[in-house]
């Protein structure tokens, strides 16, 4: 399967189409295969990519035609995945506490 297919695949599941410049926002190589030396940075860079997508309007209407979408997985997903590769949750508004 070659980058971007998977990375395309990948927003799918979460209902989100992506343009060609957001797939080249998000890594580069997209015609390589993805390969198992590969998989963790091409998924490091899909969430790195998420807050991007959170800016986009969250529901469109337009002559009678409307369409939404659910903002909560995509955001859970990007918390789950920060905390898998040590990332910093930058969409976190939970409270961190320091005991000295």
């Amino acid at each position: 399967m070659k980058v971007a297919d998977y990375i395309k695949q990948k927003f799918q599941t979460f209902g989100i189409q992506l343009s060609e410049a957001d797939l080249l926002d998000i890594s580069l190589g997209l015609d390589a295969e993805l390969t198992e030396d590969n998989k963790t940075r091409v998924n490091v860079a899909i969430v790195k990519f998420i807050p991007n997508l959170l800016l986009r309007a969250t529901s469109i209407s337009e002559s009678g035609f409307s369409m939404s979408w659910n903002i909560q997985g995509i955001k859970d997903y990007y918390s789950l995945k920060c905390k898998e590769y040590g990332l910093v949750d930058e969409l976190s508004n939970k409270p961190k506490v320091t005991f000295l």
